[in-house]
């Protein structure tokens, strides 16, 4: 027996339960096998909510909590949910939660599988020991879980099951990203020096920039800076500003008169023909080229 459970039925609860007939069709599917749900409901302030099941379930579930409070036992270990946090529970694992008895919790879950699923609960797993992530509340997140919940009212045909993949890729990728992000305090500053690097090289976007002026800006060695920007972005940062210039000037192109020169001084590249070369390594075609393409 996979599963014990009491008390269904929760005022204001949406539940659905894809037929396990449809869902097995699915699984093949070219696009849809790769990331599905079978299940996704919400249960408002659901008092005495238990699960048990001491097989674990076929699927992996995503418990997003919103009020309230509640606990999960899996794997030997045992953690709180509470609001704004959410866990993954790993399938064919066997494991219990409950709706805390005095501040019951309010939930949207989601029992998914697919090809992906597996490797995006390992992300989860390594970048959180496993643990209830905190993730900050936004209205559209409801959005997305009360969209699912809407579209499966309208049938099981491919063009749901296809839509519905590619929502929950979305969904449970925000999850997962914020899960990462959350891992440590270090991160997130790393995180935070390469935005504003990235937001530095944008404001100046038609000046000349050095290294030079990059390390005076922020204060810290060029090896450290090279070494999170390319972390973060998979650029050198000289590399990346070539890059966006050169972005730039294929905007300039499309929606302005100016000629390829004009356009060359603009950016700050003095010598046109230095530009000229500069472009083709990054489009693969001189400036002249691109132009006429449009």
């Amino acid at each position: 027996m996979r599963s014990r459970q009491l008390k269904s039925g929760f005022k204001g609860e949406k539940m659905i339960v894809v037929p396990r007939g449809t869902t097995r069709k699915y699984s093949s599917h070219e696009l849809v096998s790769n990331l599905y749900l079978t299940d996704i409901g919400f249960f408002p302030k659901a008092l005495n909510h238990f699960r048990d099941r001491p097989l674990g379930c076929l699927e992996y579930i995503l418990i997003y909590c919103l009020e309230g409070r509640g606990k999960i036992k899996t794997k030997n270990k045992k953690y709180k949910l509470e609001p704004n946090t959410f866990f993954i529970i790993e399938k064919d694992k066997p494991h219990q939660y409950a709706s805390d008895g005095k501040d019951p919790w309010s939930i949207y879950w989601i029992h998914f599988k697919g090809i992906n699923a597996a490797y995006l609960y390992k992300k989860f797993e390594k970048h959180n020991n496993s643990k209830p992530i905190f993730i900050p509340f936004h209205q559209n997140k409801v959005a997305e879980f009360e969209y699912l919940l809407d579209l499966f009212k309208m049938g099981y045909t491919d063009q749901i099951f296809e839509y519905s993949s590619m929502l929950l890729h979305k969904l449970l990728g925000s999850f997962i990203y914020y899960s990462i992000k959350s891992n440590d305090h270090n991160d997130r500053s790393r995180d935070d020096l390469a935005k504003q690097i990235t937001e530095y090289l944008n404001s100046n976007i038609y000046n000349t920039l050095t290294m030079n002026d990059i390390i005076s800006e922020f204060g810290k060695s060029s090896s450290t800076l090279f070494t999170i920007f390319k972390e973060r972005t998979g650029y050198s940062i000289m590399y990346f500003f070539s890059l966006i210039k050169i972005q730039k000037a294929c905007e300039l192109m499309n929606l302005t008169t100016l000629s390829i020169k004009e356009i060359s001084y603009q950016l700050d590249y003095q010598d046109p023909l230095y530009f000229s070369r500069v472009f083709k390594k990054f489009m693969g075609v001189s400036p002249r080229e691109y132009k006429k393409s449009f």
